[in-house]
This record gives C-alpha cells, structure tokens and sequence, in this order.
C-alpha cells in the first residue's frame, strides 16, 4: 500500500497523495463504488476461473470512469459519439487490419475535444441539475444531426426540456454555446497582404 505511494510520488505529488488516499483510506468518498466495482470484477473474472488479486488503483480508476451523473446516468448515454471516439467499438475491419485504432492518448485528446463532451462539460450547475447537457447520437444536447439553427431556436427547445424551470439568462447563455459548438470551430481568415500598389512601390 505505501510502496503504491511512494512509486508514484515522482508523478505529480498532490495529484497521486489524493488518488492513494481516495484507494485505501477507509475514509474515501470512493470507498464504496471501488467496492462495488471490485466484487463485480471479481464475480465476472470467476466466471472464468480467474482468481488473482485484483489492483486497487486500477479498481479506483474504472470506478471513477463508471460514476454515474446526479441523475444517474452513464457517460456512453450521456456524450455517445465522443464515447465512440475515445473507446470505439471491437469490429472485424480492426482486427483484420483494414483499419486501425488511433493511439489512446489520441483518442483522449478527441473525446476532450468533441462538442458532445464540451457541450455536457459547459453545462451551467443550475442546468445540469435539471438533466441538461446530454446529447443523442449524432446530435448536440437539443440540436438534431445535420441542423442549422439559431439561438432562439435553441433557447426555445431548453425551455422546453426544462420545464419552464429555469430562467431565461440561464437558457440563453448556454443556448449560445451550443451554437457555437454546432457551428464548428471558425477558420481564421487569411492576413490580408499589401495593396498592389503599395506592393509595386
């Protein structure tokens, strides 16, 4: 347990003292999720006839990865197509190498990058309470695939989705995120050069 701590040390110091407290503190806020998680790993590995020990900190990590929302929901329901980009699905074309996985540390920089998992991440507290933030698959939070709408639109259907629960601020300040999410990320115009007759002088 402290050899865990002590090995890790070099790699940030505040940052693996509160992962080694938040592992094997009896007094963790993860205490009983990485419990939970550890028997179902257990249960699933006896399955077939595995029995080794199984490691804390990669019990604590998968725990943190399947912590559900206030309204207890799972992240690959919440953000499904930034989901897909950061653990995409195990399909025949992989493996017989006609096409391959990008590196994992690619695939995390994509889904931090993607608008569904800005979009759920730039969620004023007041609305993530009421359920918003989530995306289907293939749009982003109340704008469909393929849509171009503007920010009353939008303002329109969180109002709707809300119930009439929060303000209108509120609703217009994230209405306009995610248009500029839908829009893209703008492309810078090229500097303009000199006029042609400057240029010739």
């Amino acid at each position: 347990m402290l050899s865990d701590l002590l090995a890790t040390l070099g790699r940030g110091f505040f940052d693996q003292l509160t992962y080694w407290r938040h592992t094997y503190s009896p007094l963790s806020p993860w205490r009983a999720r990485c419990a939970a998680t550890s028997e179902q790993l257990t249960a699933e590995a006896a399955k077939y006839g595995a029995r080794s020990r199984l490691d804390p900190r990669r019990v604590y990590q998968l725990a943190r990865g399947l912590v559900l929302s206030r309204r207890g929901e799972a992240l690959v329901n919440l953000v499904p197509d930034a989901y897909l980009v950061f653990s995409p699905p195990s399909a025949a074309t992989f493996h017989n190498g006609k096409r391959s996985y990008a590196a994992p540390a690619d695939r995390r920089i994509a889904f931090l990058q993607h608008p569904q998992t800005l979009a759920y991440a730039l969620t004023p507290p007041k609305l993530s309470r009421l359920g918003v933030g989530a995306s289907p698959t293939g749009g982003l939070v109340v704008v469909g695939a393929g849509e171009s709408v503007n920010t009353e639109t939008v303002v329109a259907r969180l109002q709707k989705l809300v119930d009439g629960k929060a303000s209108d601020a509120d609703l217009r300040a994230y209405a306009e995120v995610l248009v500029r999410l839908d829009a893209g990320i703008p492309v810078a115009e090229p500097a303009a050069g000199p006029e042609p007759e400057a240029a010739a002088a």
